[in-house]
């Protein structure tokens, strides 16, 4: 359906498709119920956290700017409510996010992947998330694989996992799976990262979320991987600066910002960090057999 929300009455009205106009959201209607149902329950001094995951390129980020543009009754910012990989920096948001307010996870896997579990703020998530709790929060949480997300966060802690997927190479579907679908999908499907090991609840479409796609969010997306990558730089140069040649360095600080930014496109990671999108790709496989590697030694 085509939503349009009026702030003289405070309330989301359908719109007829011939009136729709770019600022309009459309949303799945199974999708709105669901949504309605965790905003009553966010009302009554809880907090509600929604997985999104899904493989590279399938739309995660817009479908949790969807979900939280309706939450919010059309007052999302996501400058100040999407958190990227930058630690600090989603710690000062999650502090200053008013009670039940809404926060995103922008490409969380810094944050919540598993392999990261030894990690200081993997750590400190679950006094994280006991300030969401505290503060009433809607978190939507966007990762690459349901699978690679510890089980604290993908069982215990989030309501309901959306899986967005291309079809004919083509954006815009996901499938839902509700709290017990989710943890069944969970624990059956693990073992072998089997996504369709359990029938989701339902499936839906969704489409575009105009405030990713202004140019104001692109070039604060641009500088924040800007500002990611000097910190990077300074980071080696400092603690390596008699060990490393600068060579050396440009090249630990490709594979950091590559890690922490796995969802973004080898051309537009490319051009920041002056590098061909072969050798983009190249470094995004050596990640992930790195990865694989960990997590065949810990088992």
């Amino acid at each position: 359906m085509i939503l349009r929300f009026n702030k003289l009455s405070g309330e989301w009205q359908e719109i007829p498709r011939e009136e729709r106009q770019p600022t309009d959201l459309y949303l799945d209607g199974m999708l709105k119920k669901c949504l309605d149902h965790y905003k009553q329950v966010q009302r009554k001094d809880n907090d509600i956290v929604l997985i999104v995951s899904g493989a590279e390129g399938s739309g995660k980020s817009t479908l949790m700017a969807n979900i939280l543009e309706y939450i919010s009754d059309s007052a999302f910012d996501p400058k100040k409510e999407l958190i990227g990989a930058d630690y600090l920096d989603g710690l000062e948001k999650i502090e200053h996010t008013k009670k039940q307010g809404w926060l995103g996870f922008d490409e969380g896997n810094a944050f919540f992947l598993a392999t990261e579990t030894m990690k200081r703020e993997h750590r400190d998530l679950h006094k994280i998330f006991s300030i969401f709790r505290q503060k009433n929060l809607f978190v939507v949480i966007s990762l690459p694989g349901f699978f690679r997300i510890g089980s604290y966060f993908a069982l215990d802690r989030s309501a309901g996992l959306l899986r967005t997927y291309l079809v004919d190479a083509q954006r815009g579907y996901f499938a839902y799976y509700g709290k017990k679908v989710k943890d069944k999908l969970y624990r059956i499907g693990k073992q072998g990262h089997n996504e369709n090991a359990v029938r989701p609840t339902f499936r839906g479409r969704f489409g575009k979320c105009i405030k990713l796609e202004n140019e104001e969010y692109k070039d604060f997306k641009e500088q924040t991987l800007e500002d990611e990558i000097s910190k990077a730089k300074d980071k080696w140069r400092k603690s390596n600066k008699e060990t490393l040649t600068p060579k050396q360095i440009e090249q630990r600080v490709a594979l950091e910002v590559v890690e922490k930014n796995i969802e973004k496109t080898g051309v537009e990671l490319g051009e920041l960090l002056n590098l061909t999108p072969a050798r983009i790709s190249q470094l995004k496989r050596d990640i992930k057999l790195k990865n694989l590697v960990k997590k065949q030694l810990k088992t």
